[in-house]
């Protein structure tokens, strides 16, 4: 019997050493390609000084990209390229928004996130 309860426990906190925290949560991304984004922690403890960026496209695919910690903080955050624009999730002082350039023209676009309070 205690055997299984040293089983379970281990089994416990281990699953709490590998779940994920979200620490951004963008319901809506004005962008074609981009509907919705998810900044969190990765549950490898190898990669503690980085974070995952999901992306999920209108169609429901969802991509993936390892970014450093330190740009998250600093809230700017590098989003794939659509086409030859470059293009970054940036915080500001209302929230996040999409800033981007095409060329030496610049954009902004609205991003609906809601952030993990400190």
């Amino acid at each position: 019997m205690k055997f299984v309860v040293a089983i379970a426990t281990v089994l416990v906190g281990f699953n709490a050493l590998a779940s994920t925290e979200v620490l951004l949560n963008c319901k809506h991304i004005d962008q074609a390609d981009i509907s919705t984004a998810v900044v969190q922690t990765y549950a490898d403890p190898a990669k503690k000084f980085s974070l995952e960026l999901v992306l999920t496209s209108p169609a429901g695919e969802t991509q993936s990209i390892e970014i450093d910690s330190e740009d998250y903080t600093e809230g700017w955050i590098a989003l794939p390229a659509e086409d030859t624009a470059e293009r970054y999730l940036t915080r500001q002082e209302g929230g996040w928004e999409i800033f981007g350039t095409i060329g030496q023209a610049t954009y902004f676009a609205t991003a609906t996130c809601e952030e993990k309070a400190e």
